[in-house]
């Protein structure tokens, strides 16, 4: 959604890509399913429309860019599509990465953050140009 963000609408004095690039690790592109997922839908209380305004998929390709989508691959079917749901929204030049980390599931595909060597690891570093 930072990256998405339309900046000067928020506040006029603020850059148009005050974010330069994102890192997504099991990321929620598209908001519908949770309006049907019986364990969130109660808290979350998402109209149609508010589900579609808040999907960064149905938003426009950010200005800036990139967008690095990474999600585990012992993850659910729907973590899966999510990545390739927002590749194919926005584009491979704004999303030039999209990946599957195997042997990762949600509960500990970010372990990899802190693991030099790592995949993850690596494309953090890139985006921080360290």
């Amino acid at each position: 959604m930072m990256l998405a963000c339309r900046w000067a609408a928020v506040a006029p004095d603020l850059p148009p890509a005050l974010v330069h690039a994102a890192l997504a690790v099991s990321g929620v592109f598209d908001l519908e399913p949770l309006r049907h997922a019986p364990f969130l839908a109660p808290d979350l209380k998402l109209s149609a429309a508010e589900a579609r305004a808040l999907s960064p998929a149905r938003m426009p390709p950010p200005p800036g860019g990139p967008l690095l989508a990474v999600v585990g691959g012992a993850e659910s079917a729907e973590f899966h599509r999510q990545s390739r749901l927002i590749r194919a929204a926005w584009g491979e030049a704004i999303v030039p990465v999209c990946e599957v980390l195997p042997g990762r599931h949600h509960m500990n595909v970010l372990h990899d953050l802190a693991e030099p060597g790592a995949r993850l690891h690596a494309l953090a570093r890139g985006l921080l140009g360290v």
